[in-house]
C-alpha cells in the first residue's frame, strides 16, 4: 500500500513536470535545424509544386466561387484509400491531416510516405496524431522530423511527453491522473489546400481500407467540396495550437534519441505490390470523377462541428461548443424515425433521456440502432456493456437493435476487394496490424467483419456523418467532429445504406424472448440450430434470425416470433471463455461504463 502511493506521488510530479527544459528544447531544435533536409524535389517557381491536376480540388474551386454546398458519401475502403492518395499529390500548398490512430501497417506506411513526397516538393505538411494508438516508435519519429522541414508531425496529450507508453506507464497514468490520461483526441480529418476537407469514421490502418485479410472494417467517409473546408481548416489550426499537442521532437523519449544519436535517414520506401491498383487509380482522373464527383450531392446546409481541444477543462461548455448537445438538438427534432450507425451502443443518462421524451411524444416513432454483434465487434469490454442493457433498450426505450454479422451474406458488395481478400489470406498475408490471435468465430476463408462508421438519419431529411459514437467516451472524454446535413435526397441516399445493413443477410436482430401467447405461438428453431449453447439462460433477451421464407418483421410486431427462430445471446461466437467475460465484465464492471 505505501509502495502504491509512493509510485501514485512520484507519477504526480512527473507528469506534472516531465517535459523538456528550455535548454533541452533549444538543444534538440538546434539539431533538427542544422540536419532536417531543407531541398526541394521541384523548382520553387513551379506554381504547382508538380502537383497532378485534380478534378476535385476544380470542382471545389467552382463551389467555393459559387457558394454551393457539395458532400460524396465514400463506403468502400480501397476508395477511401484511393481519394487520400489522390489528394495528397493534388496538393498544391497545404495538407492537414489529423486522425486517433496511425499505424506503421502497409497503408500507413504508404500514407506516411506519400506525405513526405508532398513536403519535398513544396507542400507544407501537418500530421497531428493522438499518442495513445499510434504507432511509438521513437528513431522513425527522428526520420520522419528530419527527413524535411516541410513536413510536421505532432501528437496530442501524449502521457508522461514520451511517444511510446511502457505497460508500468499505463499503470502510473491511471493510478495518478486517470482524467488526463483519459481525455484523447478520436477525430478524424483531412483538408486540401483548404478546398476539399474528409471526414467520418476512418483511422489509417489496412483494415479501414480493405486490406487486412484478418479483420476488416466497415466504415464511411465524407467529402466536403469548398467553402466548408476553410471551416475545417480553422478546427485543424485549433488543435494544432493546443496546449495540449506537443511537436514529436520535444517527446522525451524522441529527443533523447536526437540528442544522443546521429540523425539516421528513413529507409528508402517501395510500395507493396497489393498497393498498385491503389497508386494507378489515384492518378486515373476519369476514376477520380466517376467514384467521387459523379456520386455527389449539392446539398442545401451543412454544419461542420468540432469539439474544443481542451474538452476536459470546460465543466459546462455553452451549447454552441457542446457538440453532443448539438447533435441530440438535431435527434429530438424526429417525428417518424431516427436510425443510427455506431459500432457500440452504450447510451449515456443524457441520451437515454433524449430517446424516453421522444418515445413519449411520439409513441409510433421508429427509433433503430445498427450496431456490431459480439462476433463482429473489435471490443468485447464494450459489448459487455451493451448487452447488459439490451432489456432496457429494446422494452423500455424501444429501439430496434440490428447486430452485424461477422461474415455478412453482401461482405463482396461491402467490399470490392473481397475475391482478393480471400485469396490474399489462402496465400497467408497478415497485416501488421492485424488482431492477434484467432477471431473466437468459426473459421472462414474471408475476413471477420465489423461496423466502424458513425451516421444518423432524422426523419429522412436531416443526416449526421463523423468521429461520435454516441457513448459516454464521445460525450465527455473524447474530442470529436463530423458534418451535419439538411437535405432530403442526401439523407435518404444514406438511410438506404444503413438500412442495407440492417437487411437480414446483413444483421441479427435483438428481441425481448417471448413470453405468455407470444411464447406459445413462436415457430421452433430449425435442427441445425436447435439447443444451441446459451451461457446465461436467463437473460430477458435474445438475438434472432429470420425463418426462410418469412418477410422481415420489427421485433414489436405481435407477429414477430412466427418468423425469427432464436440464435442465442452470442451467436457464431465459438470460444466459451469470451462469452462468459462479457458477462463478467457487464454483471460486475458497470462502473466503467462511462468511459469506455
Amino acid at each position: 500500500m505505501i509502495r502504491l502511493a509512493l509510485t501514485v506521488i512520484v507519477a504526480l510530479g512527473v507528469l506534472g513536470g516531465c517535459s523538456l527544459s528550455e535548454k533541452r528544447i533549444s538543444d534538440v531544435d538546434r539539431v533538427v535545424s542544422d540536419h532536417r533536409e531543407t531541398r526541394l524535389d521541384c523548382a520553387p517557381a513551379n506554381e504547382s509544386n508538380c502537383a497532378i491536376a485534380s478534378p476535385l480540388l476544380e470542382q471545389a474551386r467552382m463551389d467555393d466561387r459559387a457558394d454551393r454546398h457539395r458532400v460524396t458519401l465514400v463506403e468502400f475502403g480501397e476508395d477511401a484509400l484511393v481519394l487520400r492518395i489522390h489528394l495528397i499529390r493534388a496538393a498544391r500548398e497545404r495538407v492537414d491531416l489529423q486522425n486517433f490512430i496511425l499505424r506503421k501497417d502497409m497503408t500507413g506506411e504508404l500514407v506516411l510516405n506519400e506525405l513526405l513526397d508532398a513536403a519535398r516538393r513544396g507542400v507544407k505538411v501537418r500530421l497531428l496524431l493522438d499518442q495513445m494508438f499510434t504507432f511509438s516508435d521513437a528513431e522513425y519519429l527522428v526520420w520522419l522530423t528530419m527527413t524535411h522541414a516541410n513536413l510536421e508531425v505532432r501528437f496530442y496529450n501524449p502521457s508522461f511527453d514520451k511517444a511510446k507508453m511502457a505497460k508500468h506507464d499505463w499503470l502510473t497514468g491511471i493510478a495518478c491522473c486517470f482524467r488526463r490520461v483519459n481525455q484523447r483526441m478520436h477525430n478524424k480529418l483531412l483538408v486540401v489546400d483548404e478546398l476539399v476537407g474528409v471526414t467520418g469514421g476512418r483511422n489509417v490502418a489496412d483494415r479501414y481500407y480493405d486490406f487486412d485479410t484478418n479483420y476488416e472494417f466497415k466504415d464511411r467517409d465524407v467529402i466536403v467540396f469548398g467553402g466548408t473546408a476553410s471551416e475545417m481548416h480553422d478546427s485543424f489550426d485549433w488543435f494544432w495550437e493546443s496546449p495540449k499537442t506537443v511537436p514529436v521532437q520535444h517527446l522525451r523519449d524522441v529527443a533523447a534519441e536526437l540528442l544522443t544519436e546521429e540523425p539516421g535517414k528513413l529507409p528508402e520506401y517501395e510500395p507493396s505490390g497489393r498497393l498498385q491498383k491503389v497508386l494507378a487509380d489515384a492518378v486515373d482522373t476519369q476514376r477520380i470523377r466517376d467514384s467521387f464527383i459523379g456520386p455527389s450531392f449539392q446539398v442545401e446546409r451543412l454544419l461542420y462541428f468540432s469539439d474544443r481541444p481542451r474538452k476536459l477543462a470546460f465543466e459546462n461548455p455553452e451549447p454552441e461548443h457542446d457538440i453532443t448537445e448539438i447533435l441530440y438538438g438535431v435527434v429530438t427534432q424526429a417525428e417518424e424515425s431516427v436510425l443510427i450507425q455506431s459500432p457500440y451502443m452504450v447510451l449515456s443518462s443524457r441520451a437515454r433521456k433524449v430517446f424516453k421524451a421522444l418515445r413519449e411524444e411520439h409513441s409510433q416513432i421508429e427509433l433503430v440502432y445498427s450496431t456490431n454483434s459480439l462476433a463482429s465487434t473489435d471490443a468485447d469490454t464494450v459489448y459487455g456493456n451493451t448487452h447488459r442493457h439490451k432489456k432496457r433498450y429494446v422494452k423500455k426505450l424501444g429501439f430496434e437493435i440490428y447486430e452485424f454479422k461477422p461474415f455478412p451474406a453482401d461482405a463482396p458488395d461491402f467490399f470490392p476487394r473481397w475475391p482478393d481478400l480471400i485469396r490474399e489470406k489462402k496465400a497467408g498475408v497478415r497485416s501488421k496490424s492485424s488482431v492477434s490471435g484467432d477471431n473466437s468465430t468459426m473459421p472462414m476463408p474471408a475476413p471477420r467483419v465489423g461496423l466502424h462508421s458513425k451516421s444518423f438519419v432524422v426523419d429522412g431529411e436531416v443526416a449526421m456523418i463523423g468521429s461520435h459514437n454516441f457513448d459516454p467516451r464521445s460525450e465527455g472524454f473524447n474530442t470529436e467532429n463530423g458534418i451535419i446535413v439538411w437535405d432530403a435526397a442526401f439523407a435518404r441516399h444514406l438511410e438506404s445504406l444503413i438500412r442495407r445493413d440492417i437487411e437480414p443477410q446483413n444483421s441479427w436482430v435483438v428481441a425481448m424472448k417471448p413470453a405468455g401467447l407470444q411464447a406459445e405461438t413462436a415457430l421452433q428453431a430449425p435442427p441445425d440450430v436447435a439447443g444451441k449453447f446459451e451461457p446465461w439462460p436467463w437473460s430477458d433477451t435474445s438475438v434472432y434470425e429470420l425463418l426462410p421464407g418469412k418477410e422481415p418483421l420489427s421485433p414489436h410486431h405481435r407477429d414477430f416470433y412466427r418468423h425469427y427462430y432464436p440464435m442465442g445471446s452470442f451467436p457464431e461466437v465459438v470460444r466459451t471463455r469470451r462469452q462468459y467475460l462479457v458477462l463478467f465484465l457487464g454483471s460486475f464492471f458497470f462502473f466503467l461504463e462511462p468511459i469506455l
